[in-house]
């Protein structure tokens, strides 16, 4: 969400807009307009449901992302059950702050007209031809993705009224000259000095170490020493994709296949359809359909009559037209009115759908048709050899499942049942299990008590990946504070580092008292700014962070560097930037609104999950 506020710190204009309509086809699941039976909620926020559609295909929008950002390493990044579930609950949270901000819109009485949504739908350029508008390329893209336009409409206005408010709250936030001013100063000013760097590694050999502080560190430091919970396990795995080889199809059986199924080969009836839809929402609505019902049937031009009337303002332009529709397509009344046409040009009385009262005329007719065999063949024949896979993998589960349940102890007897063997692993932390084995499903089983204890055979364990496993715990390693003597060599380094760094620093701050003497031998800074690189950052960092001098005399600061290195440093110089409200200073401007801008919107999500009634289901 915010990510989209920082894309547009310059102005929250169509570009905004244009974020959310992409990430509207990539989240959203299809509209209203497109039946569909009853699916699970992942979440309710006041009420309202983030059905699982909408979190699958989120999710999987954000894999895609990964993927395309992390190249090969995708792979080693996705393996990692603790990272992945990280990514699951942050597209969750997601779909929750949409929703929330939709209804904090709403419910505040802020609106998206039909014009506005429009306009905004011509200027999305992948529904534009040579600089223009096209009907056609928008309606196909419609229907490739799930939508019809009243439902892709709305999905727009949703997505346009977040928008507005998140307008609103961004605009709200403003910059002082002075502000921008100081921080441009700041940026373009230079220091002169020098410094002295102790390397911690110098000192290394200096260290004394006695039992005390080895025994010391120890104890006081036991959280650093843990072990994690190791397992050994052996399993049998059946699979799919391993099945796939074992299977013979013939030509003949393709042939049988294809003629018992044919209906699945069968392209439905298309019927091309004009509508005129009076929203609800319009004043009179049900007056105004009548009206426009009476002129159709009077004889009036269907197309005419629905540029005139109809709120679909697209298909409004073009007399109506959807274009060709399945059945089962459509919202279920409209559906039926539909495929109750039974000639060319017939039209319906008024046919009341949840958008509002629609006049539909059939247009044109594409009655259905069988795929020949020659062309579906390839088809046919994977789907068979998927239908025997299947068939035979489910067979040999029960086997797996029968045998392993029957003999508890072993594994053996239900592998050879199978063909299959047994494997065993080595040793293993849950975040460093082998690849097999790495789903969330089988690791809960795998470090269960009772699996632990009994040391007996799990339960036939299912993947998301049509795997079916069942393990046996081998060895078990509980979680344990390591030994001194394991860790003694660990101690000692760390104490050593420590202690090098410590008489490092000491070094530093003796040379700040010598420094008339040793100033000859330092490393001059001259004339640097803040984002110099040719010094150590650290030695920047702090250059920038000491106060001017207040006389002629050199401040002095001994400081410790990230790296265990110190350092003595000398400000010996301060020239202040010369600041003007010009060009740089708007960018800085941007910048500085940007920041408060995300810090603002992060507060108001945070205060609207707070009042907010939020149920998430797992």
């Amino acid at each position: 969400m915010l990510e989209r506020i920082r894309e547009g710190s310059q102005s929250f204009g169509a570009k905004a807009v244009l974020v959310l309509i992409i990430l509207t086809f990539a989240l959203a699941g299809v509209g209203s307009y497109v039946t569909g039976g009853a699916e699970s909620t992942v979440a309710e926020v006041n009420g309202a449901e983030i059905t699982q559609t909408e979190y699958d295909r989120a999710y999987e929008n954000e894999r895609s992302r990964m993927q395309e950002q992390f190249g090969d390493m995708f792979d080693a990044i996705s393996s990692d059950p603790g990272y992945m579930e990280t990514v699951r609950r942050n597209v969750l949270n997601q779909l929750i702050e949409q929703q929330l901000l939709l209804q904090y819109a709403r419910d505040n009485g802020m609106r998206i007209s039909s014009a506005q949504v429009k306009q905004e739908i011509r200027d999305i350029p992948a529904f534009r031809t040579a600089g223009e508008f096209d009907n056609d390329t928008y309606l196909m893209a419609l229907r490739n993705a799930g939508y019809t336009p009243e439902s892709f409409a709305n999905l727009m206005q949703d997505d346009l009224l977040r928008n507005q408010l998140l307008q609103a709250l961004a605009g709200s936030e403003f910059v002082l000259d002075a502000e921008v001013l100081a921080l441009l100063r700041l940026q373009q000013q230079t220091r002169s000095g020098g410094y002295l760097i102790a390397n911690n590694q110098d000192y290394v050999d200096q260290v004394e170490l006695s039992e005390a502080d080895i025994e010391n560190y120890y104890q006081s430091n036991t959280q650093a020493f843990q072990s994690p919970e190791r397992i050994q396990v052996a399993y049998v795995e059946l699979s799919q994709a391993d099945l796939m080889s074992e299977v013979d199809i013939t030509d003949a059986d393709v042939r049988e296949f294809y003629e018992q199924r044919q209906n699945q080969y069968r392209t439905e009836e298309e019927r091309r359809v004009s509508h005129v839809l009076v929203e609800y929402s319009t004043e009179n609505a049900e007056q105004k359909a009548q009206e426009a019902l009476a002129k159709i049937e009077a004889g009036e031009s269907f197309a005419e009559v629905a540029e005139q009337y109809s709120d679909d303002t697209f298909s409004a332009e073009a007399g109506g037209d959807l274009e060709w529709v399945e059945q089962g397509m459509m919202d279920e009344a409209f559906d039926d009115a539909t495929f109750a046409l039974e000639n060319v040009g017939d039209t319906t009385g008024l046919v009341e759908t949840s958008f509002g009262y629609h006049i539909i005329k059939l247009t044109d007719l594409r009655a259905g048709t069988v795929t020949p065999f020659d062309e579906v063949k390839d088809e046919v024949r994977q789907q068979l050899v998927e239908q025997q896979v299947e068939d035979r993998y489910f067979k040999l589960q029960q086997q797996l499942a029968e045998i392993s349940f029957e003999q508890p102890d072993t594994l053996e007897p239900a592998a050879e049942a199978i063909n299959e063997q047994v494997r065993r692993t080595d040793l293993f932390t849950r975040d460093r299990a082998p690849t097999p084995l790495s789903d969330d499903v089988i690791l809960n089983n795998i470090f269960s008590d009772g699996l632990i204890d009994e040391r007996l055979n799990s339960d036939v364990i299912e993947t998301s990946d049509d795997r079916s496993l069942v393990v046996r715990v081998m060895e078990h390693q509980p979680q344990r504070t390591k030994d001194l003597a394991e860790v003694r060599s660990q101690i000692e380094q760390q104490l050593r580092t420590e202690k090098a760094q410590q008489l490092a620093l000491e070094q530093a701050q003796q040379w700040q008292q010598q420094w008339s003497e040793r100033q000859a031998d330092a490393k001059l800074l001259d004339s640097v700014t803040m984002n110099n690189q040719e010094h150590p950052r650290g030695v920047v960092r702090n250059l920038f962070q000491m106060p001017p001098m207040a006389s002629d005399e050199a401040n002095l600061k001994a400081v410790e560097l990230a790296n265990g290195d110190a350092a003595v440093i000398a400000l010996t110089k301060v020239t202040e930037g010369n600041a003007e409200l010009g060009e740089q200073a708007q960018q800085v401007r941007n910048q500085l609104n940007n920041r408060q801008a995300q810090v603002l919107l992060q507060a108001f999500i945070d205060t609207l999950k707070e009042d907010a009634e939020i149920i998430r289901s797992n």
